[in-house]
């Protein structure tokens, strides 16, 4: 009935839902996820960072 084309990206890596789209979707925030932390620990003191993680994890 109707045509179909082939499109230049089917079947390829950059079709939407494969490995390009978990690689940016999940590794991607986990990168910056642990940027953030490498910058917000070289900004606080490491003892200050434990003391309130625990406080966290003790008010649970």
């Amino acid at each position: 009935m109707g045509r179909r084309h082939k499109n230049c990206i089917d079947d390829t890596v950059l079709e939407f839902p494969r490995a390009l789209f978990w690689i940016i979707h999940v590794i991607g925030p986990m990168f910056i996820f642990i940027l953030g932390m490498r910058f917000a620990i070289q900004r606080a003191p490491v003892p200050m960072v434990a003391y309130r993680l625990l406080r966290r994890l003790m008010d649970r």
